[in-house]
C-alpha cells in the first residue's frame, strides 16, 4: 500500500521583493574571497534589517534573496533604504569594486510548503528585478497603484514588458529616489526666533558651514554631513569658544546666500567654509576660515590623501581654527589628540550612516540605525562612540514608546553608555547617554554627576546644555537649567521644539505660569506642550484655556490618564509633581 505525502501549504498575498547582485560572477572572477566576505557583510545587515520594515527574508541563493512584505509601502521603503546603505557602502571600499544589486517588487500570491516558499509572483519579481539599472529599484504597475502618493519618490514608467515565462505583458515603473537622506528640514527664517541673536559678538565665535559635495555624488552627502558634525564637536570641547550648533548653520545656510549675512544671522564673527571630493579611495578636502563681515579669509588649507586620512585631517583643522582664533588648547585636549585611537574605517562609516537615520524619528528608522551601529561595534569592538550611539537609540525607543518592555530598554541604555565610557573616557557622549538613563531610572545623583562630566568634556555642546537643563529641572535647580537651555538657544538659534518644552517646564518648576505659557506658544508643533499649557492655565485659574488644550491632548493622546502619565516624569521630590498633576485635574482631566 502507496501512502501518498501531502504538504501543508500556506497562500497569502504580498508584496514580493527580489534583489540579486548586478555582476556576481564577474565579481568573483576577479576577487573571490574579498566578494565573499562583503556579499556576507551585506546579505547579514539586510537579514538584520528586514524585520524592521515588516518583512521576512523567505530565500537565498548565493547572490540573491527574496523578501515578503504585508504592504507594497513597506515593500518599497525597506528597498530604498536598502540601495541607500550599498551606495554609502561603496564610499568605504576603498579600492575595491563595490557590491551593486539590483531589485525588482511586485505583488502577488506565495505559497509556503514545506520545502519553502513559491509562487508566481515570485518569478516575476526576479525578472523585474533584470530589467533595473545596479543600485536601482523597478517596480511593477500593481506596486506602483500602491505607493505612487508616496512623496519621497517618483515613478517612470518602462511601458508594458514582455518577461520571460510570464504570458501576460507588464508594465513596469523605475523607482527614482535620493542616494542620501536630506538634511533635517529647515523652516524659513520667518519662523524662527531670529530675535535671540540680536546681541553683541563674541570674539570667538564660529560657524561651520556644510561642506560642498564636489563630486556630486549622492552617496558623498553622509560623509561631507558627517565630517562637519565631528569638527563642531571636536571645537566644542574648547570652553572659550562659541560654535554654532549645526542644525541652525544648516538652516541658515539654506535660505541666506551672503556670508556677512550669515554671519550675522547667527550671531558669529568666524565662519569655517569649505568642500569636499571623492574619487574612489581618495579624499580632497579645501577648508578656509573667514572673518564673516568682511568674508576676508584667514586661513586656507587643503588636504590631499585616502579616505582613512578623515581622522587626522579633522583633528588638525581642529587644532589649527583653534590656533587661529587664539583659543587655548589645555592639557586635557593635548591629551585627547596624543591618546587618539582611531577607529575602524568601515566602522567610522557606519556610524555617520546611523546618523542620517536618527534625525528621522520613526521607529523603524531608530532600529535601522541600530543595525548599523551594533555592525560598526562588531567591527571596532573598542570604538567607544558605537556603544554610545546604540545607547541612544534605546533612549530614544524608551522616550517614545516604541518598546514593549520600557524597563528592558532603560537598562540596556545605562549598560551601553557605561560600555561606551569604559572604552573612550574622553568622548561627552558616553557620558550624556548615562545621565539620560541614570535620570530616567529616577537614579538623580547619577544623573547629574554624568550630565556635569559630560558637560566638562564638551561645554558648549547645545543639545548636551539643553538635555542637562532639562535633568536639572526635576531636583530643584530649575534656575541653572534655565541659564542652560538659554546657553543651549543661543548656541543653537534655529533649535527644535523640544528646547522650548524644556525651558517651559523650568519655568513651570519656578511657578512661573505666565512665562511657560509664552515660551510655548512659539513651538512650531504644539502638541507635546498641551500637557503644560493646560496645567499652567488651570493653575492661574484661566479654566476656558485650561479647558482647550486638556482637549487638545486627548486629540494627540487618546489614551491619556493622569494615573498612567504620572509614571514618566522623573521628579526627585514627590510632592513638584503633585503640583503638574493638581494642575491638570483643574484642567478636567482624569
Amino acid at each position: 500500500m502507496v501512502i501518498a505525502r501531502t504538504e501543508t501549504l500556506n497562500r497569502r498575498l504580498s508584496a514580493i521583493l527580489y534583489a540579486d547582485v548586478h555582476g556576481y560572477s564577474r565579481l568573483m572572477d576577479h576577487d573571490e574571497a574579498g566578494t565573499v566576505v562583503r556579499l556576507t557583510r551585506s546579505l547579514t545587515l539586510i537579514r538584520n534589517l528586514v524585520s524592521d520594515y515588516g518583512g521576512s527574508v523567505v530565500n537565498t541563493a548565493g547572490d540573491g534573496l527574496v523578501a515578503l512584505f504585508p504592504s507594497a509601502t513597506l515593500a518599497l521603503d525597506f528597498a530604498v533604504e536598502m540601495q541607500r546603505e550599498m551606495s554609502h557602502e561603496a564610499v568605504w571600499s576603498g579600492d575595491q569594486e563595490p557590491i551593486a544589486y539590483r531589485i525588482g517588487v511586485t505583488i502577488g500570491d506565495t505559497i509556503a510548503g514545506d520545502g519553502g516558499v513559491y509562487g508566481h509572483g515570485i518569478n516575476m519579481a526576479a525578472r523585474i528585478q533584470s530589467l533595473a539599472s545596479p543600485g536601482g529599484i523597478c517596480i511593477s504597475g500593481s506596486v506602483q497603484q500602491f505607493v505612487r502618493a508616496q512623496p519621497e519618490y517618483s515613478f517612470r514608467s518602462l511601458g508594458k514588458k514582455k518577461l520571460k515565462n510570464i504570458e501576460d505583458e507588464i508594465e513596469v515603473f523605475v523607482v527614482d529616489f535620493d542616494l542620501a537622506h536630506p538634511e533635517v528640514p529647515a523652516s524659513p527664517l520667518s519662523d524662527m526666533p531670529i530675535a535671540q541673536l540680536k546681541h553683541s559678538t563674541p570674539d570667538s565665535s564660529l560657524a561651520v558651514l556644510p561642506l560642498e559635495n564636489v563630486s556630486g555624488d549622492s552617496a558623498d552627502l553622509h560623509l561631507c554631513q558627517g565630517v562637519v558634525a565631528d569638527l563642531i564637536s571636536n571645537l566644542c570641547r574648547f570652553r572659550n569658544l562659541m560654535v554654532i550648533a549645526r542644525h541652525s548653520t544648516v538652516a541658515v545656510a539654506a535660505h541666506t546666500k551672503s556670508l556677512r549675512e550669515i554671519g550675522n544671522q547667527l550671531g558669529v564673527r568666524y565662519l569655517l567654509s569649505g568642500s569636499l571630493q571623492r574619487a574612489g579611495n581618495r579624499l580632497r578636502v579645501a577648508v578656509d576660515l573667514i572673518e564673516a563681515q568682511t568674508e576676508n579669509t584667514i586661513w586656507s588649507e587643503r588636504y590631499d590623501g585616502g579616505i582613512e586620512d578623515i581622522f587626522a585631517f579633522q583633528d588638525d583643522v581642529t587644532a589649527t581654527t583653534a590656533s587661529r582664533l587664539a583659543v587655548h588648547i589645555d592639557m586635557a585636549e593635548k591629551r585627547r589628540l596624543t591618546s587618539q585611537n582611531y577607529p575602524n574605517l568601515h566602522a567610522y562609516g557606519l556610524i555617520l550612516r546611523g546618523q542620517d537615520l536618527s534625525f528621522r524619528f520613526r521607529p523603524e528608522s531608530n532600529w535601522h540605525a541600530r543595525r548599523l551601529y551594533e555592525q560598526a561595534r562588531d567591527l571596532d569592538p573598542n570604538y567607544g562612540r558605537s556603544y554610545a550611539a546604540i545607547s541612544r537609540t534605546f533612549n530614544v525607543e524608551w522616550r517614545y514608546a516604541w518598546t514593549k518592555d520600557p524597563e528592558r530598554a532603560l537598562n540596556e541604555a545605562l549598560n551601553l553608555a557605561n560600555l561606551a565610557v569604559q572604552h573612550d573616557d574622553l568622548d561627552a557622549r558616553g557620558y550624556s547617554e548615562m545621565g539620560l538613563a541614570h535620570l530616567y531610572k529616577k537614579e538623580h545623583g547619577p544623573a547629574i554627576a554624568a550630565y556635569e562630566r559630560a558637560l566638562q568634556l564638551n561645554p558648549n555642546d547645545a543639545d548636551l546644555l539643553a538635555e542637562m537643563g532639562d535633568c536639572l529641572v526635576y531636583v530643584r535647580q530649575a534656575e541653572r537649567a534655565v541659564k542652560l537651555i538659554e546657553r543651549a538657544m543661543r548656541l543653537n538659534p534655529y533649535h527644535p521644539d523640544n528646547y522650548f518644552w524644556y525651558l517651559g517646564d523650568a519655568y513651570f518648576h519656578l511657578g512661573e505660569y505666565e512665562k511657560t505659557i509664552q515660551t510655548l506658544k512659539k513651538m512650531r508643533d504644539a502638541s507635546e506642550g498641551h500637557r503644560l499649557m493646560a496645567a499652567s492655565y488651570a493653575l492661574l485659574g484661566k479654566d476656558d484655556e485650561a479647558g482647550k488644550h486638556a482637549r487638545s491632548l486627548l486629540q494627540v493622546h487618546p489614551n491619556f490618564t493622569i494615573d498612567r502619565w504620572r509614571k514618566v516624569p522623573p521628579n526627585q521630590y514627590p510632592e513638584d509633581l503633585e503640583v503638574f498633576v493638581e494642575g491638570l485635574r483643574k484642567a478636567g482631566l482624569s
